[in-house]
């Protein structure tokens, strides 16, 4: 079978007429080729990626570690936000939460950057957790407000958004390679508060 083959291409008469110089010549070319293609294709893309990611460690480190306080800082205005009884304080209470949650997007503007795609996906499906949780303290503060209720809300809320929250926190800090989440996660009796105030503002609706 490869003797056929090796007639077939380096026969003079054959189709093909390759004598073996140029044949081992087209070979070489071609390997050539593909050796540069992959070079180019794959490992020049990995060394960037790599070169980039000790460039920006240092700022991802940062990031993550302004993350950890700004986490805490979001559970603690949501156990005062529902620890605190109906009234002009709850409604104070609800615009802390809101400035908590401003500070988020405000600090990844900051280090976006040094911040890649899966890190971004990461921060964004985190945020998006943390938006559900702060409308909820918003409608349960302003009832009244028919049409936030109706138009600011685009994000389901559950009882489960708190758990769901910190478990993408947990994944951001993952992907930033940074500690510390046990430190500063949110504990299963906090979540079960948590989830027991959202069902009690649900039950008035």
């Amino acid at each position: 079978m490869v003797d056929d083959i090796a007639k077939l291409i380096l026969d003079p008469n054959g189709p093909l007429g390759m004598n073996e110089g140029f044949f081992q010549n087209a070979v070489a070319e071609f390997g050539g080729f593909i050796l540069g293609a992959l070079v180019f294709s794959i490992l020049i893309p990995v060394m960037i990626d790599a070169r980039q990611s000790s460039k920006w460690r240092p700022a991802r480190q940062n990031f993550g570690q302004e993350l950890l306080l700004l986490h805490v800082a979001m559970g603690e205005t949501l156990l005062r936000f529902v620890r605190t009884p109906m009234g002009p304080a709850r409604v104070r209470a609800a615009d802390a939460v809101d400035n908590a949650y401003r500070a988020f997007p405000a600090l990844t503007g900051l280090y976006g950057y040094a911040l890649t795609a899966d890190i971004s996906r990461e921060v964004n499906d985190y945020m998006r957790m943390l938006r559900a949780v702060r409308d909820w303290t918003y409608e349960a503060a302003h009832p009244e407000d028919v049409g936030f209720l109706a138009v600011e809300r685009r994000l389901k809320q559950t009882r489960e958004m708190f758990s769901q929250a910190n478990r993408e926190f947990e994944d951001v800090l993952d992907v930033l390679r940074v500690n510390g989440f046990a430190d500063v996660c949110w504990k299963p009796e906090m979540i079960a508060e948590l989830a027991t105030a959202y069902d009690a503002t649900h039950r008035k609706k």
